[in-house]
């Protein structure tokens, strides 16, 4: 699989899987981009078919989430040295306030509240408009057990949100 059939497929998808992780959207994107660079260049370590969808997005799977895992710690890192360096700063930043729609947020903790396999296909799905077919082949899982947590999902955020939920507010929820 060369490099662009693999970011034109996995790309939007395993953004959406970084998502869910708990990344925000922004570095989603460019820690996607960096698995998906690292995939190419080290094409020869997969054990495997690399062209057979199943294989490669679990191969690639793995790598995101060490990816993943280094994030996280280089964030944590910054915090704290942001922190100590100029707690007035950080202070005078969290007393701004956003105004944002009072549904989105509601929104967005609901998801945030859905158990992982949940999160994960409902994140990848709307907010990349990820078809079902590859979100299945990135999570190693069936094209009906996608749609499965698909269902549940958005009927577990029907009924904790009380109402009909728009579903392109899925992403902009998950943007904010």
């Amino acid at each position: 699989m060369d490099l662009q059939e693999s970011i034109d497929r996995f790309g939007s998808p395993l953004t959406g899987l970084l998502v869910s992780w708990g990344v925000p959207a922004f570095d989603a994107a460019e820690l996607a981009q960096d698995s998906l660079a690292d995939a190419h260049l080290s094409l020869a370590s997969c054990r495997g078919d690399v062209n057979e969808p199943l294989v490669f997005g679990r191969w690639l799977r793995g790598i995101a989430k060490n990816k993943f895992r280094a994030w996280s710690r280089s964030r944590s890192r910054r915090q704290r040295l942001a922190a100590a360096a100029e707690p007035e700063l950080l202070d005078r930043i969290t007393s701004e306030t956003i105004v944002i729609d009072e549904r989105l947020l509601r929104l967005r903790n609901e998801i945030q509240r859905l158990p992982n396999k949940h999160r994960e296909v409902i994140l990848m799905h709307y907010l990349d408009e990820t078809p079902v077919v590859e979100v299945a082949a990135l999570l190693s899982i069936s094209v009906k057990a996608v749609e499965g947590r698909l269902y549940q999902a958005r009927k577990k955020l029907r009924t904790q949100m009380d109402e009909p939920t728009n579903w392109t507010q899925v992403a902009k929820a998950v943007l904010l």
